[in-house]
């Protein structure tokens, strides 16, 4: 029954639905380019999503909030459930966050392999539309863009005063834990007419999920956060302005687990973030130029009851000043220009000194060239130079035509690179679990990836296709090898370039307005993902589809939303032996509905059918949150 209605939404989605409306091209990012382009004229893939489908949905983090756009999918990195970002196949840690502009600190392998803290830095509601860029992005961004380019926009003060609120609470239809509630606020205005001042705040918590094989153990790890954030926009002078911002959070997880003799402990995480930003951006005629400064901490101690054993307290801190103009040459060419200074700082015991910087120094050109009105080419590159292995260079080129009003045809190719972590080329750096001893390497090179991409969007009507095939090479991925063995059968492991991959695939994604407030979509991607031996990679699902349905009448707004993944492997933690899991599908339905013009009301259920991921198989390494009824209430002054 669940197969037959998905089937019945996707047909619906592509149906041939050829109203004649005004075409909407009015979807713009400013990632692909560093500046504001239609989403259709981009040089690169890009999805995005916006406001509204995020209150529509229901979402309290940003994962769920791109959950099935297309070519992402979630991949599960054990403790205690945790999951993580993968964009066409690629690693979490390939894949760039950024909230405004400004990258977050991935704690994905550099504090360690099984974090997720990068995630949890803004609450939704402050959020205004999220711009996923998929394909290497390294020639704007630099390290880490491999996979592609996550851009959180928040929201902007105006010059009135205006304030919302939203309660949320969830309650699982069962007893095994995940029940829980979240506060979020926004304050913001004006002072004047030359000062913007916001505010936004946030609580939540929501407890821990219970094994359903082993009760002793969570599925799901619980969480409680606190969250504040500050911003005041001063423009001291026309096309002037001066933005100082500030982000706190404080974050407790716990879960219970066992120990390798199968005895039961609690361990627990405090996570501190604060992210500073200080910049300009002023304009002269047709030139804008802007300079900023930022500094992002992200502070974890773990705590471990008896008889486990805690984690070296840890504390990552990334440190950015950067500069960028643009400009036009002509009618033809349009200039984007910049430098970067990273340092990133990394303290943990187990490093000499107990702790360690690298720093980066990068410049970037790019240029927009208008070769006649249906046709643009964006040509751009890259120079990274880093401390420890020296030099990157990143060039992307693209050209988009437009065939005529309703279709565009895009292809680019572009390079990426990731450079290697604090503790896997400091020198001396060390760390021993057991009798595996895993040592860093100073001599590792970053890790890199080149990207071929052929794309076309059409837009008729109430009705809008996008369609993108990729060939993606990754080379010099970095990954332990086992060097000697030592006195007293100790193996000693060195971080090592050991391995090639290749990911290719296809994406089709359709959206199509129905009429009197009917709106149907779909994504699907195809994915073929294996090493350089031509093995499959595990947690990446071949074949990922996600589809929904909204209708809006009457002030009421429902919503019914599926996600389906098939045919991936996945490899044990322990033996590294690689199984098949099942196949899947999450159903989650949700209505709003707006009392009066300041108070608005939703209930929605989460994972419909109640699919629980360990019952299927042993083999996953992430659970979903069980049936869940979700409560809603949102005013705004």
């Amino acid at each position: 029954m669940h197969k037959k209605l998905l089937i019945i939404m996707i047909a619906s989605s592509c149906s041939n639905l050829w109203a004649d409306q005004p075409d909407d091209l009015g979807e713009v990012t400013v990632t692909a380019t560093r500046a504001e382009i239609k989403t259709k004229q981009a040089p690169s893939s890009v999805t995005i999503v916006t406001r509204q489908e995020i209150a529509q949905q229901g979402s309290d983090t940003v994962l769920d909030a791109i959950r099935g756009t297309p070519g992402v999918s979630l991949q599960g990195v054990g403790s205690g459930g945790r999951k993580t970002i993968s964009l066409r196949g690629m690693e979490s840690k390939h894949t760039l966050l950024l909230v405004d502009g400004k990258r977050l600190p991935a704690s994905n392998d550099v504090i360690g392999p099984n974090t997720d803290y990068q995630y949890d830095w803004i609450p939704v509601e402050q959020i205004e539309r999220i711009e996923v860029v998929r394909g290497p992005m390294s020639v704007l961004y630099g390290s880490d863009a491999l996979g592609g380019v996550i851009n959180i926009i928040t929201r902007k003060p105006g010059e009135q005063w205006a304030g919302d609120a939203k309660l949320t609470s969830r309650s699982s239809t069962d007893d095994a834990g995940g029940d829980g509630h979240d506060a979020e606020f926004n304050l913001s205005g004006g002072v004047g007419d030359k000062l913007q001042l916001s505010i936004g705040g946030q609580q939540s918590r929501r407890s821990a999920v219970a094994s359903q094989l082993d009760p002793r153990q969570s599925a799901i790890e619980g969480k409680e956060k606190q969250q504040l954030s500050l911003s005041a926009d001063w423009q001291p002078a026309a096309g002037h302005t001066i933005k100082l911002e500030h982000s706190a959070g404080q974050e407790n997880r716990w879960y219970n687990t066992v120990t390798r003799t199968n005895t039961p402990y609690q361990s627990s995480y405090d996570i501190d973030r604060q992210q500073t930003s200080l910049g300009w951006k002023g304009s002269l005629g047709k030139t804008v130029s802007s300079v900023r400064a930022y500094q992002s901490d992200v502070d974890i101690i773990n705590h471990a009851t008896a008889p486990g054993t805690a984690t070296d307290p840890q504390k990552l801190q990334d440190t950015v000043v950067e500069g960028n103009t643009r400009f036009a040459i002509g009618d033809k060419h349009f200039i984007t220009t910049g430098l970067e200074h990273r340092t990133e700082r990394l303290e943990n015991p187990k490093l000499t000194g107990g702790k360690a910087d690298i720093t980066l120094n990068s410049a970037y050109l790019q240029d927009e060239i208008e070769v006649s009105p249906r046709t643009h080419v964006t040509v751009g590159v890259r120079q990274d130079e880093h401390d420890i292995f020296g030099g990157e260079t990143s060039p992307r080129v693209s050209i988009v035509h437009d065939v005529n009003d309703k279709l565009t045809l895009k292809a680019s190719y572009g390079h990426g690179f990731r450079a290697p972590t604090i503790k896997q080329v400091s020198p001396g750096y060390a760390f021993q679990t057991g009798k595996i001893l895993i040592k860093s390497n100073p001599d590792l090179q970053p890790e890199t990836s080149d990207a071929l991409e052929l794309g076309a969007n059409y837009t008729h009507g109430k009705l809008n296709l996008s369609a993108a095939v990729f060939d993606n090479k990754v080379n010099n991925l970095i990954d332990t090898r086992l060097d000697k063995t030592l006195a007293g059968g100790v193996q000693e492991w060195v971080y090592a370039n050991t391995d090639t991959a290749k990911l290719r695939g296809a994406e089709l994604s359709a959206d199509v307005n129905v009429r009197n407030g009917l709106k149907l979509n779909t994504s699907y991607q195809y994915l073929d993902a294996k090493d350089g031996d031509g093995q499959r990679l595990d947690r990446r699902p071949r074949h990922t589809l996600s589809t929904g349905v909204e209708w809006e009448k009457h002030g009421w707004k429902t919503n019914l939303r599926a996600e389906h993944l098939a045919d991936q492997i996945i490899a044990s933690p322990t033996t590294g032996v690689m199984a098949a899991a099942p196949h899947y599908t999450l159903w989650n339905a949700g209505v709003r509905k707006a009392v009066n013009k300041h108070l608005e009301v939703g209930m929605g259920i989460e994972n419909l059918t109640d699919v629980r991921l360990e019952e299927k198989s042993t083999v996953f390494r992430h659970e979903e949150y069980p049936r869940t009824l979700r409560l809603e209430l949102k005013g705004n002054f």
